[in-house]
């Protein structure tokens, strides 16, 4: 699919040239103009856009990026866009396989550092696209390295890098003393290594089992003890029967 796009020379404002569809010159903050190509924040390739007016003069119109929105191109525009789509599609492939090579690797920075672990310089989105060009087999642009602010400290850092517009992986960062005494390969295994929780000695679980056991005795004891403190003793003390007192009344009476 071809479509006839004016040549990069001629993408430029008529002395008079006024927004399509409008009565107002070119001295507008904004003009409409249609991408011929896909830039980053700010238009797909095929898309109609409002602009500022310096912006385009200076930057998308000179580099063949947009044009102005003629009723020709306009006309074009859904093509363009199909184009662009289709760009797209390829481009998202081709960032999925590099996602395949980035994954579970590690980007190993080995820099100088000075006293608690701070760096002599720092880590930049150039150092890090380098680094990932080395296993891509070629460097991604270091724009696409989304990185807040540059690394001054030795440790593990997670980066972002958009390999497309539509895919985006996140690689990890390890950034180690280039002399540490180990060695960097050592240093990078520490690093990477998840801590290991001690677990405690045979003879400290005896003892605190012993003392547990000791504690429950004891508290046995006691209650054993408290309650034959509080029961009182019991005395049998049956009633006289009837007979009994019968026989001793006729005792008295013979008496």
């Amino acid at each position: 699919m071809s479509v006839d796009i004016p040549s990069a020379g001629r993408l430029t404002f008529p002395h008079r040239w006024r927004c399509p569809g409008s009565d107002t010159p070119r001295g507008l903050s904004t003009v409409k103009v249609v991408f011929l190509e896909t830039v980053e924040g700010s238009g797909s390739m095929g898309e109609v856009r409002d602009v500022a007016h310096g912006y385009a003069r200076n930057y998308l119109l000179p580099r063949g990026l947009a044009a102005p929105a003629t009723p020709t191109l306009l006309r074009r525009a859904e093509t363009l866009a199909e184009i662009g789509a289709e760009r797209q599609r390829v481009q998202d492939e081709q960032a999925h396989e590099q996602v395949g090579k980035l994954e579970g690797e590690t980007l190993v920075m080995a820099v100088r550092v000075g006293e608690q672990g701070r760096l002599y310089g720092s880590v930049t989105s150039a150092d890090i696209a380098e680094k990932a060009g080395e296993i891509l087999g070629e460097e991604p642009d270091r724009r696409r390295i989304l990185l807040p602010e540059v690394i001054r400290s030795v440790g593990l850092h997670a980066v972002p890098i958009r390999l497309s517009r539509n895919v985006t992986v996140e690689v990890q960062v390890v950034v180690v003393d280039a002399e540490a005494p180990e060695g960097v390969e050592a240093a990078v295994q520490q690093l990477l290594a998840p801590p290991i929780e001690e677990e405690p000695a045979a003879e400290d679980v005896a003892t605190a089992e012993a003392g547990l056991a000791g504690s429950t005795s004891d508290s046995s004891a006691d209650g054993v003890a408290e309650s034959g403190e509080d029961t009182p003793e019991l005395t049998s003390s049956a009633p006289a029967s009837d007979a009994d007192n019968d026989a001793t009344e006729e005792a008295e009476t013979l008496s």
